[in-house]
């Protein structure tokens, strides 16, 4: 998958901006605050997902109008095609000329893997990015996983309620197998999705990380249930891994009540990041823990590729801070087979660029090199 053409207008700081590509790698540079990241947010959207700052339209809307448009073109293995996409006030979406209900209407049709500078708290910070890191992975992949989650999250409100209750008045015990069954269903099809999709990722990432480090460092993921321990024959949904499941909803019973919610289940899951077999929340310099956050988000793109046959877009917002040269060198050189955007602001950081293509930004305006 590659982008053809991008037209931006009134999107941020960008008034108006028209820019051809083709394969391989772009560095995008320039000073901070001109308009680098603006252009790999407005590419992102394209792909359904919110924008990776966590912005509202309003917010990237410029200040001298009341909507933006951003009209990508690109290419996948099959034909051209072309997405408008008008935010702001009042929001419109076009597929090849044909208006789409929503943005997520978008998910599988153009894909985008990003990396910013937030996705290094993948690394440092608790599992909850963690947990929704890997959801948004799977997500790409099974759409349907999201209805799981939603019924899943569904069940788990009525449960702690009924926690709440029973710890306030006493009442209501014997109503907590209606929802602990349902529980356990959803929560062992989400945490086998969990653990494959995991398991796969750590094969990509090993290698990736390995050439990051010219093979002197190592590097591996492990999911952690809090429900119940894995093996490595616990891969398909069976009564026995439900009920492994339940009965971990059981033995937490009165610790639950006390607290009015629910500590075991995929709503506390985490996985572990390990370089040399330690944690890399630890024991990992900055430059590792960067090392290990984009490895995860190379080995999404990779995985990505491998599963639905479309190579998606990658995107790396600021990625070369912190690291040394020989990881530099493996962005800007070693990562095949994909068009890669990569922003930066120093032009040091890409001297070892030896195929890829240079376009500096200045106020809103980019200008190839």
């Amino acid at each position: 998958m590659n982008i053809r053409r991008l037209s931006l207008c009134s999107f941020r700081n960008i008034s108006e901006a028209k820019l051809d590509f083709g394969p391989g790698i772009y560095v995008i540079y320039g000073n901070n605050a001109q308009g680098k990241t603006n252009l790999l947010e407005s590419i992102y959207l394209c792909s359904g997902n919110k924008s990776f700052r966590g912005a509202r339209e309003k917010e990237m809307t410029m200040f001298s109008s009341d909507r933006f448009e951003i009209r990508l073109c690109f290419a996948d293995r099959q034909r051209e095609q072309e997405i408008v996409y008008q935010g702001g006030e009042k929001r419109r979406i076009t597929l090849n000329h044909v208006p789409l209900s929503s943005p997520s209407a978008l998910f599988g049709v153009f894909s985008a893997v990003v990396f910013h500078p937030e996705d290094l708290s993948l690394v440092k910070e608790g599992p909850k990015l963690r947990r929704e890191f890997l959801d948004t992975a799977i997500s790409k992949i099974k759409p349907i996983y999201q209805s799981y989650l939603s019924q899943y999250q569904d069940i788990l409100e009525q449960r702690n309620a009924l926690l709440k209750t029973i710890r306030e008045t006493g009442k209501g015990k014997d109503l907590l197998s209606l929802w602990d069954e349902p529980l356990a269903k959803a929560g062992t099809a989400i945490s086998l999705l969990r653990k494959d999709y995991l398991h796969k990722l750590n094969g990509e990432a090993k290698g990736i990380y390995s050439g990051f480090t010219e093979q002197k460092e190592s590097f591996s993921l492990s999911y952690l249930s809090s429900a119940f321990s894995f093996t490595d024959e616990d891969t398909v949904y069976s009564d026995a891994l439900i009920s492994r499941y339940q009965k971990a909803l059981s033995d937490s019973l009165e610790e639950d009540i006390r607290l009015k919610y629910t500590t075991v289940g995929i709503h506390r899951d985490d996985f572990d990041l390990l370089i040399d077999g330690l944690p890399a929340k630890t024991y990992g310099s900055q430059g590792q823990q960067r090392s290990a956050a984009v490895t995860l988000k190379l080995s999404e793109a990779k995985l990505l590729c491998k599963i639905t046959g479309e190579d998606p877009v990658i995107l790396l917002d600021d990625v070369m801070s912190e690291l040394d040269q020989t990881r530099q060198d493996y962005i800007l050189n070693q990562i095949q087979n994909f068009q890669v955007l990569i922003t930066c602001c120093d032009e040091k950081d890409f001297r070892s660029l030896q195929y890829g293509k240079k376009i500096r930004v200045e106020g809103g305006k980019f200008y190839e090199e």
